[in-house]
C-alpha cells in the first residue's frame, strides 16, 4: 500500500495563497506603470525611469529587510507595511501622472519598490515556519510556482484591463489587488518566533555577517551566483521573443505567447520539483535545470515555425521551472535560523536586479545581434550560469537548526 503524501496543511496553503496575491500585484505594477506613463505623457524615457526606480532599490534593500526579519519576532507589520506602501504608491503615480512633476513619479516609483524583497524572500523564509516537516519539498514546489502563477496572470490582466477600459482603471485595479493582499497579510499564519541574536548585534553588523555566509559557504554562494547569472542573461527574453516571432514571419504581439509558452510550462515544472528533489541534490536539480533550459532554448533559437517554437518554449520553462525549489533546499539546509531570511532576501534582490540590468542590455544586443542569435546567446548564458554548480562543494557544515529547518531525503551532494 503507498503511503499517503504529506499535506503542507490549511496554514501552509493561506500562507501560499497571500504570497501569490501579493506577488501578483507586484508583477502587475512594472507594466502597469509603464503603460500609464506612456499613455499619459507618451514619454518612454519617463517609463523606463520609474520602472528602474520600482526595480532598483531591490540590491540595497534586500539584504537590510532580510536582516529585520530575522530580528523581528512579530513579522507581520512589516509584510502588512509593505502592502500599505505598495498600494499607496501606484495609487499616487495614478493621481501625479500627466498631471505633476515628472520626479515625483520617481519618488512613487522608488516608494513602490524599497520593500519588494519581502514578497519574494520574505514570504519564503516563513515557509518553514508554517509547513509540517514532511511536507516542506511540496511547499517549495507551490511557492516556486507561486512565481510562474504571477508572472503568468499579473501582465496577462493589466494587459485585458487596459485594453478595454484603459491604462489608468489597469493601473488602479493593480494597487486594488495590493489593497487585498493587504488583507490577507493580516490574516495569514505568521508564527511569532523568538529570535536567535547574538548579544549587542546591530543591524548593520548582522547584514555584514549574512552576506559573509554567502560568500564564505560554496554550496549557498553557489546557488546565488547560479541564479543571479540565469536571470540576467533572461533580462533580454522579452525583447528578443517578439523580434524572434517576426524572424518566423509573424507579428511582434505573438512573442507574448511565446513568453507566455515559458511561463506556462515554467508553472508545470515547479510543481514537479518537488519529486526530482526526493532523489537528487538541490544544487544537481539546479544544474540539470539550467542544462535543460539551455538546450530548449537553443533549439527555440532555430525553430522554423511559430508552433514548433511555441512547444520547444513551453518545454524551455517546463526545464527551468525546478531552479526555484531547488534554491529554496539548499537555502534551508545551510542557513542557520538567524541569517535565512537575509539569505533568501539578498539572492532575491540579486536576482531582480540582474533581470534588470539584463533587460537594460537588450538595447545594445539587439543592435549587434539578430532575433536568433540574440536567442543562442540567452541560452549560452544559462551554461554560465551553471559553472558554479558544477565545481566542488568542499565539506558541508552541519547546521543545527533541525526544529526550523528539517532534513530532507535527498542528498546534499549527489
Amino acid at each position: 500500500m503507498t503511503p499517503a503524501r504529506p499535506k503542507i496543511g490549511r496554514p501552509g496553503l493561506l500562507l501560499l495563497a497571500t504570497a501569490t496575491m501579493s506577488r501578483l500585484a507586484d508583477n502587475a505594477a512594472a507594466i502597469a506603470l509603464v503603460l500609464l506613463i506612456f499613455a499619459r505623457t507618451h514619454d518612454p524615457r519617463l517609463a523606463g525611469v520609474v520602472v528602474g526606480a520600482f526595480s532598483v532599490p531591490t540590491l540595497v534593500t534586500g539584504p537590510v529587510l532580510g536582516a529585520y526579519l530575522d530580528r523581528m519576532r512579530r513579522k507581520r507589520p512589516l509584510f502588512a507595511a509593505n502592502q500599505v506602501l505598495l498600494a499607496a504608491a501606484l495609487t499616487g503615480v495614478l493621481v501625479v501622472a500627466g498631471r505633476g512633476p515628472n520626479w515625483l513619479l520617481a519618488v512613487f516609483g522608488l516608494c513602490a519598490g524599497l520593500t519588494a524583497p519581502v514578497l519574494t524572500g520574505g514570504f519564503s523564509s516563513l515557509v518553514p515556519l508554517v509547513v509540517p516537516t514532511d511536507a516542506l519539498g511540496k511547499a517549495n514546489a507551490l511557492d516556486s510556482a507561486s512565481y510562474d502563477v504571477a508572472g503568468l496572470s499579473g501582465p496577462g490582466l493589466v494587459a485585458a484591463i487596459a485594453g478595454v477600459f484603459g491604462a489608468g482603471a489597469a493601473l488602479g485595479l493593480v494597487a486594488a489587488i495590493a489593497a487585498a493582499g493587504l488583507l490577507l497579510v493580516l490574516v495569514a499564519p505568521m508564527p511569532a518566533v523568538t529570535p536567535v541574536l547574538m548579544p549587542g548585534e546591530s543591524v548593520a553588523a548582522a547584514v555584514a555577517d549574512g552576506l559573509r555566509l554567502l560568500r564564505d559557504s560554496r554550496p549557498l554562494r553557489a546557488v546565488t551566483i547560479a541564479g543571479a547569472a540565469s536571470q540576467f542573461f533572461q533580462g533580454p527574453l522579452p525583447v528578443a521573443l517578439p523580434l524572434l516571432a517576426v524572424a518566423l514571419g509573424h507579428t511582434t504581439s505573438d512573442g507574448g505567447w511565446l513568453l507566455t509558452a515559458i511561463s506556462a510550462g515554467g508553472l508545470i515544472g515547479s510543481l514537479l520539483s518537488d519529486r526530482l528533489l526526493m532523489w537528487r541534490s538541490g544544487r544537481t536539480v539546479f544544474a540539470g535545470a539550467l542544462f535543460g533550459f539551455f538546450v530548449c532554448l537553443a533549439a527555440l533559437a532555430v525553430a522554423r515555425g511559430l508552433w514548433p517554437a511555441m512547444v520547444l518554449a513551453a518545454l524551455a520553462g517546463l526545464a527551468d521551472g525546478p531552479s526555484f525549489a531547488a534554491t529554496l533546499s539548499v537555502r534551508q539546509r545551510l542557513s542557520p535560523p538567524d541569517r535565512y531570511a537575509q539569505v533568501s532576501a539578498t539572492g532575491a534582490s540579486l536576482k531582480t536586479g540582474a533581470y534588470a540590468l539584463g533587460a537594460a542590455s537588450v538595447g545594445l544586443l539587439t543592435g549587434a545581434l539578430t532575433a536568433r542569435e540574440l536567442m543562442l546567446a540567452i541560452a549560452a548564458g544559462q551554461l554560465l550560469a551553471a559553472l558554479p554548480l558544477l565545481l566542488p562543494s568542499g565539506a558541508v557544515p552541519v547546521i543545527p537548526n533541525e526544529p526550523l529547518f528539517p532534513a530532507q531525503t535527498a542528498p546534499l551532494d549527489d
